[in-house]
């Protein structure tokens, strides 16, 4: 069965990145542990944005669920490798994930930057 809902959402200038899961190419969660499966998140968030000519410099925000408050120094490390020196705004909050081999969740927002660069 699909979920009902789309990858993203515009509304001009900004892009809405579902919440996304550390699904593999196969459609599973292989990574087992929290640095794998924050580093799937982004990169499959990387894709998604690809897909509409933006990239991870684009981010103005995201919310991470996190399932264990204790993943999240970790969790935090490989986000940072990630992000880089770019660092949108971020909320971070402990809860229960609809799957039970997920231990983090993240969305995304992105904002188009306008032709002038402003």
């Amino acid at each position: 069965m699909t979920p009902h809902l789309a990858p993203f959402a515009e509304s001009e200038p900004f892009l809405f990145v579902s919440g996304q899961l550390a699904f593999d190419a196969d459609g599973g969660i292989s990574a087992a542990g929290i640095d794998g499966q924050t580093r799937q998140i982004i990169a499959n968030i990387a894709k998604v944005l690809r897909g509409t000519d933006l990239s991870l410099s684009d981010i103005v925000k995201t919310t991470v669920w996190l399932k264990n408050a204790a993943d999240f120094v970790a969790f935090d490390a490989a986000y940072a490798e990630c992000f880089g020196d770019h660092r949108p705004a971020r909320s971070a909050v402990v809860s229960d994930l609809v799957l039970p081999a997920a231990l983090i969740e993240i969305e995304a927002i992105a904002r188009r930057r306008p032709m002038n660069g402003n």
